[in-house]
């Protein structure tokens, strides 16, 4: 994955947001009295302990970074020269709803988050690549579709 600097065209971080934190730290707190109430305190701290530290190793995981930097689009772990991009849409709600949903393409590169509620579709011009498209969320979709046209 590329670090952003100064010479980044375009950069953008999607973490989780605070509702699901919010809703995780219930579910945290659900655990350890499910635990504590028939063992100990001792055992449930245990469990909770490895409980918040698989959230914190899977909220991790799941960022998405998205970077344009030096000629090429980087989302995620994937990688794309710019010069194998035919075009980008910026898509609102009801499109990127759509294009996730009914009228997806299986051989699509997916890299959405469903608390994120607009993104980019990038068309590619690869003959040698069967993705056909990348659909990309994004909070700053007409920055990001503006910089790859």
């Amino acid at each position: 994955m590329a670090r952003s600097n100064r010479k980044t065209e375009f950069a953008e971080r999607i973490s989780w947001p605070v509702s699901l934190w919010a809703f995780l730290g219930v579910m945290v707190g659900s655990i350890f009295l499910t635990f504590w109430a028939p063992f100990n305190f001792l055992f449930a701290s245990t469990v909770t302990i490895v409980f918040i530290a698989a959230l914190i190793y899977a909220h991790y995981k799941s960022r998405l970074d998205i970077v344009v930097i030096n000629g090429w689009l980087y989302v995620g772990n994937a990688k794309i020269e710019m010069k194998y991009i035919k075009s980008a849409k910026e898509l609102n709600k009801k499109q990127l709803l759509k294009i996730r949903g009914p009228a997806a393409d299986p051989a699509a590169f997916n890299a959405t988050r469903y608390w994120i509620k607009t993104g980019v579709k990038v068309e590619l011009k690869d003959k040698a690549d069967p993705t056909p498209y990348w659909l990309i969320s994004s909070r700053k979709a007409k920055a990001l579709a503006d910089c790859l046209n």
